[in-house]
Formats: structure tokens, sequence, C-alpha cells
């Protein structure tokens, strides 16, 4: 199956409309020093992403966080960023 892409509207649309969350999750990721912390961040930023906006925004919201860490240097954040489950944020928002 391709991967669905995400329109340069939707990008640019999502960084106007996710401002505040993207500069407050970007700063909080890129402060972390160890796996165990930037894992609790990303966790943190995207669950309460979800607990604002709801799941179904979390896929732009979730590539432009990645490309704001991304331009901070730290790819390794950004790759685990991209890779944060959807399923898992719903799951979790829906019990809480």
């Amino acid at each position: 199956m391709p991967k669905k892409t995400i329109s340069d509207a939707a990008m640019a649309l999502g960084r106007m409309t996710y401002m505040l969350e993207l500069v407050r999750g970007s700063s909080h990721i890129a402060s972390t020093r160890k796996p165990e912390t930037l894992n609790g961040a990303i966790a943190e930023v995207l669950e309460g992403f979800c607990q604002l906006h709801g799941a179904p925004e979390l896929g732009v919201f979730r590539e432009i966080l990645a490309q704001d860490v991304e331009r901070r240097g730290n790819q390794g954040a950004a790759s685990a960023v991209r890779s944060f489950s959807p399923g898992e944020c719903a799951k979790r928002t829906s019990t809480s």
C-alpha cells in the first residue's frame, strides 16, 4: 500500500493552526538527554495534542513536529516522533 502523503496546503495550515503546540513540543523534546526521557516527552506532547485537538489531527501535527525537531539537529528524536502510533494516542485519550 502506498504511503499517504500530506499536502503542502495541509502542512501550512497545520503549522499556523498548531504553532503554539509545535513550539512547546519541539522545545520539550529537544531538551531531553536520555532515551527514557525522550520517549516520555514525545508521548506527553502527542497525547496532550490529542486531548486538545483529537487523534484525527495527529498525522499533520506529528509530521510538522518531526520536521521541527529535525531542524534542531536531532534525527533520532524526529524518527521517534514519526513512529509514534496514532492508535496509541486514541486509546490513551479515550481511557483518560
